[in-house]
């Protein structure tokens, strides 16, 4: 079985979903806390048990990595003839991969052992280092996020660049958790078997969050366009016109509406947002979009080139995603079995 570069963006696309569940889920559980969310009592034990995503996406970043210039063309001497700087240094760009995924883990399972003790009845000293980790996930979201869309999107055509599209490209990710989320909760309260229930406004208030970033994640994509048209700047628009150009550019206007549109003229209305069979609707609209979104951002640079339609063009695409979706729902059942969310015997 020989893969493709268009095969290898799909295996990184699912490695950034892994990635993302489990640290997405990390800053929910914050921002909840620090904003004192009522409802984060309901939520946040179950968003820490996607933790047990972590291993996989550190396997799937080592394979990556591995791949070389399979998933990173630079790495082959495809340049477009720009010479590469020290970011592209390859030990470079490992050795940090590898370490800051491991750091970043360590940071959330941190929080997540302090999340434990976090009850109004807690001892001060405990409540009070929780707070402070707290205070800190959003800075390392952030901070992280940036450097993932530099590494494994951006710099795929070296010294293109974009001011915002380390914001872009986490903002984008953390409605993605919301989405699988909402799906996830609605999945589980189908098997009636969480020893806790989880109501109907806890759809709702997702629901809202997502709305605020569906339009946040269209005003972002508009503006880093606009800048780029408007400022005629024939190297950095090139990127966009190989997407919307390109033998693929029908994917590049399909997320552009599953991202946008379609989730903002559903989520707009009060009795989408009260129902949770029908927020599966727009929940799916924004996975499926966000997936497209990331591979096209990956082949973006040879996009002009590349005829390759996710899942359609290749069994490969379906294989990899198959399995590392049913091992990733492995994880996640099996963790939160350990964390006792389920009934006895369940």
């Amino acid at each position: 079985m020989t893969m493709t570069f268009p095969n290898w963006a799909v295996l990184m696309d699912n490695f950034l979903f892994t990635l993302y569940i489990p640290l997405a889920a990390t800053f929910w559980a914050s921002v909840l806390h620090l904003s004192n969310g009522k409802w984060r009592y309901e939520v946040r034990f179950l968003m820490a048990s996607s933790r047990a995503l972590f291993p996989l996406g550190f396997v799937l970043l080592l394979i990556i990595l591995a791949s070389g210039a399979h998933s990173f063309p630079w790495m082959g001497g495809e340049t477009f003839g720009q010479p590469l700087n020290g970011w592209h240094n390859v030990i470079f760009f490992d050795a940090r991969q590898i370490v800051l995924y491991l750091v970043v883990w360590a940071f959330c399972l941190q929080y997540i052992k302090l999340q434990r003790k976090a009850f109004p009845h807690a001892d001060a000293s405990d409540l009070r280092r929780f707070r402070n980790i707290a205070l800190l996930v959003p800075f390392v979201y952030c901070i992280y996020g940036t450097i993932v869309a530099w590494d494994f999107e951006m710099t795929q055509m070296p010294r293109w660049w974009s001011p915002i599209y380390g914001p872009y490209h986490f903002e984008s990710m953390l409605r993605v958790f919301l989405a699988f989320f909402i799906v996830s909760l609605f999945v589980l309260r189908q098997r009636d078997s969480l020893k806790r229930r989880i109501n109907d406004y806890v759809f709702n208030y997702l629901a809202q969050i997502m709305l605020a970033l569906t339009i946040i994640w269209t005003y972002l994509f508009f503006m880093q366009y606009l800048i780029m048209w408007y400022g005629d700047l024939p190297e950095e628009i090139v990127r966009f016109h190989n997407m919307m150009d390109g033998p693929n550019w029908f994917v590049f206007w399909l997320f552009f509406l599953l991202n946008s549109f379609v989730p903002f003229l559903m989520l707009i209305f009060t009795a989408m947002r009260h129902s949770p069979a029908l927020m599966l609707i727009p929940s799916a609209s924004i996975l499926m979009g966000t997936f497209l979104e990331r591979y096209m951002w990956i082949i973006s640079a040879h996009a002009d080139d590349i005829d390759h339609t996710p899942f359609l063009s290749s069994w490969i695409d379906v294989a990899i995603t198959v399995v590392i979706f049913s091992l990733g729902c492995l994880l996640w059942d099996r963790q939160m079995k350990k964390d006792g969310l389920y009934y006895e015997g369940e």
